[in-house]
C-alpha cells in the first residue's frame, strides 16, 4: 500500500496531522527540537489524535504510513535547524532599510529631522546590548536597531522557545504626553488585529505589552535571510516557477490580512523573510512588520520644524503606491502596488522603480512608468501582465490579492505540469506521468504552497464576520486561465448552452435562498475583474456582498479532481473579506462534483455573513439524487422571466429532474410557476397545455411538500388568473408575503394581483420591492412602468419606458416588451408616427388612424403589446383600432386561457368599454 492508493479523504487527514506536527516542531512547542524523547512523545500524541478524529477505524497500514511521515518530517526539520544554526539572520531588515521606511517629502532619511540611530546615545546602546529580563522573556541580544526602536532576540521561559521582541521608542515624547499614550493604545489595538491573523506566510505575533512606557510586540523568530538578501545573491532574478511560488505566498498572505481589515503599508523585500532557503526546493517566505508600521507617523517631535504630520508619507519610496506618496491613506490597493514592485524585482532581479535618492524614487512613482524589458515578457507574458495590473496608478484598477493568487496559481500549475512531465519522461519514459506521486499531486493541486492538501481543504481567513448583510449576489465562477469578461455579460442564458460555471453559481443561489432573512439575487451570468468592477456591480445589484470564485478540473492518471476557490467580497469596497477552497476527488469529471461541495460552500459563506442556513425545502430528503439536483439548478438558471426561450429550456430541465428523482418537490413547483408564465405569453392551444402542466405539478408538489413556496405561489397565480378566485388567491398571497418577503416572484405576482383589485399602494409597493430584489429583470421594470400608467402616472411610465429602451441592447430578449409598452402608450396618445418609428417603419407624420392600425395588425406577432399571449394582444389592437366587437370577446378570451385578462380588463384603458359589459362581471373581482 502506498500514497497513490489512498482516498482523497485519507490523504487530507494524513496531511493535516503532518502539517500541524511540522508547525509545532518548528515553533519550538515540543521543547528542544533535538530531544528525541520529546519528539517521540509528540509523534505518539499526533497518532492518537488522528485515531480519535478519523471517520471509522484506521487500518494498521494507514497508521504505519502516518508514523513514517511524522518521523520523516522531524528528521527534515532537525537537518534544517542544524544547517542554519550558524548563519541566522535577524528578523528585521538592516538599519538603513528601517530608516527609509518612514520619510517625508524633502527630508532625506538620516538627516537631523529623521528618527535614526543618532537618537540613541553610546550609553543607551551599551545598555541595549546587555542581557535583561522583561516579564517571562529573557532578552539575550540586539538583532537590529532603527528609527522605530530596537529588535531583540529573547527566550520565552514559559514555552521554551526563541522569540523576537520589537520595542518601539518615542524619544521626543514625554511619558505622560497624551500623544504617546494614544500611540501606545493604537499600537496595542492594531497588534491585536494582526495577532488574529493566522496564515503560514505571515510571521506569528505571540504577545504585546508595554515596558517602561514603551510598547513591544513578541513575534516568531525567523531563522533565515530576507528576500532582499536572497535576491542579492541572484541578481538575474528567479525563474518563472520560483517567482510564482513566492508571489502566491505573498499574495495569499495579503488576501488573508486584507480580509481581516489589516493593511501592511510597507511591503518590500526587506520585510519578507525566507524561512527555507534550500537550493533544491521552493522558497518559503513569511511577511514581517505586518500592519504595525502605521503607529510611527506621530513619533516625531511636534517642535521639529523640518517634519510635520501634514503630508506625512508612510512607506518606502520605490515600493509605496502613488496615493501613499501623495500622503493619502493606504488601502488594500496600496499593498497590491507594493506587491507588484516586489514581484517585478523577484522576476527581473532589479527594482521596478529606480532613483538615486528617495526623492527620485518618489518622483518616479508619481510621474514615471515602469519599464518591462522584452526578454522578461517573452519568458512569461502572464507574469508581465500580472505585474502591470498591480502597478496601475489608479488604485481602483488594481486587482485584489485573491485574484492575483488565483492567476499565479494557474501559471504555477502549468509550470509544475511541464516540469514534472519532462522529468518523469526523462527518468521513467513517456508513460510515467500517469502515475504521479502523492507529494507531487499535492504540489500540483495546491500550487506548491505549504498547507495544500487533497480533499475539503479549508483556508478560511480569520477575518471578522460581516454581520448585518441583507442582500447577496453570486457571480459566475471562472475556470482557470479564462478572462472573466469573456464568460459573463449579465444577460439571461436564453438559448445558450449552460456551462459548469452556471450550474455551480445557480446551485449556490439555490442554497443561499434557504437562508432566513437574506435577499438573494437571481442568477445571471456576471463577472468582475477589478475592485472597481466589484463596486460597480454591487451598486447596480444593490447588495452588500458578492460571491466569486475560480474552479478547475484535473485528471491524474485514473483519478479525477475538482476544485473550487471562492471568495466573499464586500461590494461596498470591492475588497475580499473571506475565502475558502474545496478540492474533491470524484469518479469522473462531471457536474456531480459541484453537488458534493455546494452545501459546504454555502454553509461556510453563510457563517461569514453572520447567518445560518434555514432550510425551507423538503426536510425528509437529506441527499437528493445528484443528477436530479443538477437538472434542477440548470432549470433555475434558465428560468429567467426575461427570456421565453430560457423558460422553455427550464421546463425540459425540471421535467428531467423530476424523472431522475420523483421524490423531489422543487422541480415540480418550479415547473408550475414557469409553466404559468409561458401560458400567459402563449396562444391557444399551447397556453392550455402549459396551464394543465402547471395545475398538475403544483398539486403534486404540495402533496410532497405542503409548505413549498413555489407550489403555493403557482396555486395563487392560477386561482386569480384562471379561476378568478380572488379571495383564495388573496389568502395564499397574505401567507406568502408574511413568510417570504425576500422572494422576488412573490412580490412581483402579488403586485399584479393587487393592481387587479385596484389596491394601488400595495400594488406599486410590491412591484418596487420586486425590482429591488431582482434589479436585473427588465420584465419587472416594464410591469412596474405599466402599473404606473394603469394608476394614472402616465408621464412617469413613459419616461421610464423610454429610458429602458435606450439603456437596453437590441438583442436583449425582453426588449421587445419595452417597445410593446411604448406602442401602447403612444397609441393611447394618438402618436402614430412615433409608434410606427418604433417598429422600424419610415417616418410619416401624416399617418392616420386607419393606415396605422392596418399596418399594426401585421406586426402584432413581432411587436406584441406585452407578455399577454396571442389572443389578448389581438384584443388590444381590436379595441384600439375601432374594429367592431361584441360582449362575446370576454368569453372568447376566457376560453383562450388568457391569464392576464383579469388585470387588463380591470386596468387597461382599451378595455374600459368591455369592462362595463355584463360578460365582465364573472371575470372581475367583486368589491
Amino acid at each position: 500500500m502506498n500514497f497513490k492508493d489512498l482516498s482523497a479523504d485519507d490523504l487530507a487527514a494524513l496531511d493535516a496531522v503532518c502539517l500541524a506536527f511540522e508547525k509545532q516542531l518548528r515553533s519550538g512547542h515540543l521543547g528542544s527540537a533535538n530531544q528525541t524523547d520529546s519528539i517521540d512523545q509528540a509523534i505518539e500524541e499526533s497518532v492518537r489524535q488522528f485515531v480519535e478524529q478519523y471517520h471509522g477505524t484506521p487500518t494498521k497500514q494507514l497508521l504505519g504510513m502516518l508514523q513514517e511521515e511524522l518521523a520523516a518530517v522531524s528528521s527534515e526539520v532537525l537537518r534544517n535547524q542544524k544547517s542554519k544554526s550558524s548563519n541566522a539572520t535577524p528578523l528585521v531588515s538592516s538599519m538603513d532599510d528601517a530608516l527609509e521606511t518612514h520619510w517625508a517629502p524633502g527630508v532625506h532619511p538620516g538627516s537631523a529631522s529623521a528618527v535614526d540611530d543618532n537618537d540613541t546615545t553610546e550609553d543607551e546602546s551599551e545598555d541595549q546590548g546587555r542581557p535583561f529580563s522583561m516579564g517571562p522573556f529573557s532578552v539575550t541580544e540586539v538583532l537590529a536597531k532603527g528609527g522605530m526602536g530596537v529588535v531583540y532576540r529573547a527566550a520565552d521561559t514559559r514555552l521554551n522557545r526563541i522569540v523576537a521582541i520589537k520595542m518601539l521608542g518615542f524619544p521626543h515624547l514625554a511619558d505622560r504626553d497624551p500623544r504617546r499614550i494614544e500611540l501606545v493604545e493604537r499600537f496595542e489595538r492594531e497588534a491585536k488585529a494582526v495577532a488574529a491573523i493566522s496564515h503560514p506566510n505571515i510571521v506569528e505575533l505571540f504577545d504585546v505589552g508595554v515596558e517602561n512606557g514603551a510598547p513591544y510586540a513578541v513575534m516568531e523568530f525567523i531563522d533565515g535571510p530576507t528576500l532582499a538578501q536572497t535576491l542579492e545573491r541572484d541578481p538575474s532574478g528567479l525563474d518563472i516557477k520560483q517567482t510564482c511560488e513566492v508571489g502566491m505566498q505573498i499574495a495569499s498572505a495579503l488576501a488573508t490580512a486584507h480580509s481581516s481589515g489589516v493593511i501592511h503599508r510597507d511591503l518590500k523585500p526587506q520585510n519578507i523573510m525566507v524561512v527555507d532557503d534550500h537550493s533544491d526546493g521552493p522558497l518559503r517566505i513569511k511577511l514581517v512588520d505586518f500592519g504595525l508600521s502605521r503607529v510611527s507617523d506621530t513619533s516625531l517631535s511636534p517642535d521639529d520644524s523640518k517634519k510635520t504630520r501634514a503630508g506625512m508619507i508612510l512607506g518606502t519610496p520605490g515600493y509605496m503606491a502613488p496615493e501613499q506618496a501623495r500622503g493619502e491613506p493606504a488601502t488594500e490597493a496600496a499593498d497590491m502596488f507594493a506587491f507588484g514592485c516586489v514581484l517585478y524585482e523577484i522576476f527581473y532581479g532589479k527594482p521596478a522603480i529606480v532613483g538615486a535618492t528617495p526623492a527620485d524614487r518618489l518622483a518616479a512613482t508619481l510621474q514615471g512608468e515602469v519599464t518591462f524589458e522584452q526578454p522578461g515578457c517573452e519568458r512569461s507574458a502572464t507574469l508581465c501582465e500580472v505585474i502591470k495590473q498591480c502597478l496601475q496608478k489608479d488604485p481602483m484598477l488594481r486587482p485584489s490579492a485573491v485574484d492575483i493568487t488565483t492567476k499565479l496559481r494557474a501559471l504555477n500549475l502549468k509550470q509544475v505540469r511541464q516540469d514534472a512531465k519532462a522529468e518523469l519522461v526523462r527518468t521513467h519514459g513517456a508513460g510515467a506521468f500517469d502515475t504521479i506521486t502523492r507529494r507531487h499531486a499535492i504540489t500540483t493541486l495546491g500550487g506548491g504552497m505549504l498547507g495544500a492538501i487533497i480533499g475539503a481543504m479549508s483556508n478560511t481567513s480569520a477575518g471578522p464576520r460581516m454581520d448585518g448583510v441583507k442582500a447577496i449576489a453570486v457571480l459566475t465562477p471562472r475556470e482557470n486561465n479564462v478572462d472573466p469578461k469573456s464568460i459573463a455579460d449579465g444577460k439571461p442564458l436564453d438559448s445558450r448552452h449552460i456551462e459548469d460555471a452556471d450550474i455551480l453559481a445557480s446551485s449556490l443561489v439555490n442554497e443561499f435562498s434557504k437562508i432566513d432573512g437574506l435577499a438573494v439575487r437571481p442568477y445571471r451570468p456576471m463577472s468582475a475583474g477589478t475592485t472597481r468592477d466589484y463596486v460597480k456591480l454591487g451598486s447596480e445589484l444593490d447588495v452588500q456582498v458578492l460571491v466569486d470564485g475560480v474552479f478547475e478540473q484535473q485528471q491524474r492518471g485514473e483519478r479525477f479532481f475538482w476544485s473550487f476557490r471562492w471568495q466573499v467580497i464586500d461590494a461596498r469596497k470591492g475588497t475580499v473579506v473571506a475565502g475558502n477552497e474545496y478540492i474533491v476527488e470524484q469518479k469522473q469529471l462531471s457536474s456531480d462534483g459541484q453537488f458534493l461541495v455546494r452545501s459546504n460552500v454555502a454553509s461556510e459563506i453563510a457563517k461569514e455573513i453572520g447567518k445560518n442556513l434555514q432550510t425551507t425545502g423538503q426536510s425528509n430528503l437529506e441527499k437528493p439524487d445528484p443528477h436530479s439536483y443538477g437538472c434542477l439548478v440548470k432549470g433555475r438558471a434558465y428560468a429567467d422571466i426575461d427570456s421565453t426561450m430560457g423558460m422553455q429550456n427550464a421546463m425540459a430541465c425540471f421535467e428531467h429532474a423530476h424523472q431522475e428523482d420523483p421524490r423531489l418537490s422543487e422541480p415540480l413547483a418550479a415547473s408550475a410557476v414557469t409553466a404559468l408564465h409561458l401560458a400567459a405569453r402563449s396562444g391557444m392551444p399551447k397556453s392550455a397545455e402549459y396551464l394543465k402542466i402547471a395545475t398538475d405539478n403544483f398539486t403534486h408538489a404540495m402533496e410532497l411538500e405542503p409548505h413549498s413556496v413555489d407550489a403555493r405561489l403557482a396555486q395563487a397565480m392560477y386561482e386569480w388568473q384562471a379561476q378568478y378566485d380572488f379571495q383564495l388567491a388573496g389568502r395564499i398571497f397574505d401567507t406568502l408575503l408574511a413568510e417570504s418577503e425576500y422572494d422576488w416572484q412573490v412580490q412581483h405576482q402579488s403586485g399584479l394581483y393587487f393592481a387587479t383589485l385596484d389596491r394601488m399602494t400595495e400594488s406599486l409597493d410590491a412591484l418596487k420591492r420586486a425590482a429591488k430584489l431582482n434589479p436585473m429583470s427588465l420584465m419587472i421594470k416594464v410591469d412596474r412602468a405599466r402599473l404606473d400608467w394603469f394608476f394614472n402616472y402616465q408621464t412617469r411610465a413613459k419616461r421610464d419606458a423610454e429610458r429602458y429602451l435606450s439603456d437596453t441592447a437590441k438583442e436583449y430578449p425582453a426588449r421587445v416588451y419595452v417597445i410593446g409598452l411604448l406602442l401602447d402608450l403612444y397609441e393611447e396618445e394618438v402618436r402614430y408616427a412615433d409608434a410606427a418609428a418604433l417598429m422600424g417603419q419610415p417616418p410619416d407624420n401624416a399617418m392616420d388612424r386607419q393606415s396605422y392600425y392596418a399596418m399594426r395588425e401585421g406586426m402584432l406577432e413581432t411587436f406584441p403589446y406585452g407578455p399577454f399571449g396571442t389572443e389578448l394582444n389581438r384584443a388590444i389592437w381590436q379595441l384600439r383600432s375601432g374594429a367592431s366587437f361584441s360582449e362575446n370577446l370576454a368569453g372568447q378570451l376566457d376560453e383562450a386561457g388568457a391569464l392576464m385578462f383579469p388585470l387588463l380588463l380591470a386596468k387597461h384603458p382599451a378595455f374600459s368599454e368591455l369592462k362595463l359589459s355584463q360578460a365582465a362581471l364573472g371575470v372581475l373581482p367583486t368589491t
